[in-house]
């Protein structure tokens, strides 16, 4: 990519995140169902060769914001997830709970039509069972984005394109690495 496609898109960004109308100040506790997968499948965990499912299920998000009328909102929120594990010693589970600080800018070109990007950072705390393991804390670094549709001025249709890495925690002497991909949706509930 040139120098000039780089400037050309970073103008588009920049138009788009400051130059559309700002959603309504409020609070916002935001539910998400999603799926997620995972960039590395085969990883050493407590120094043996392993494998973990690629889809994540279970994957729960909770979400607390607060909006304000320039389109900032600033905000917690609480990802929990879990992906199977074999190995020699048989088969586990590694779950995995992420707490973030989020930022977020949101925009309304439409009335009811919200869309966002955002960036989170926090820390995930990752437990393997069943196979040999244990639990490590380690940092988490996200990057998202996706669409609000409010129908009501208290409800909307909540979706998200997220990416997370998350190098995961040292256990054993090993990092379980959780980063990935996921699609969620849910609702948002505005107070």
């Amino acid at each position: 990519m040139n120098h000039s496609y780089r400037l050309t898109a970073l103008a588009t960004l920049a138009a788009l995140a400051l130059g559309t109308q700002a959603a309504f100040a409020e609070d916002a506790l935001i539910l998400t169902l999603g799926a997620t997968r995972l960039a590395h499948t085969h990883q050493m965990v407590a120094g043996q060769d392993s494998g973990l499912s690629q889809s994540a299920n279970s994957v729960y998000d909770v979400a607390w914001e607060q909006r304000h009328y320039n389109g900032i909102a600033y905000g917690g929120e609480l990802l929990l997830s879990n992906n199977t594990i074999a190995n020699a010693s048989g088969g586990g589970n590694v779950a995995a709970r992420t707490f973030m600080l989020t930022l977020k800018k949101y925009h309304r070109p439409t009335a009811h039509v919200y869309p966002y990007i955002g960036a989170g950072v926090g820390l995930m705390d990752t437990e393997v069972t069943g196979v040999n393991g244990g639990t490590g804390i380690g940092p988490a670094v996200e990057v998202d984005g996706g669409v609000e549709f409010a129908w009501a001025h208290s409800i909307g249709f909540y979706t998200e394109l997220r990416g997370i890495y998350a190098p995961g925690g040292v256990i054993y002497g090993t990092r379980v690495n959780m980063s990935g991909v996921g699609i969620y949706g849910g609702v948002s509930l505005l107070f």
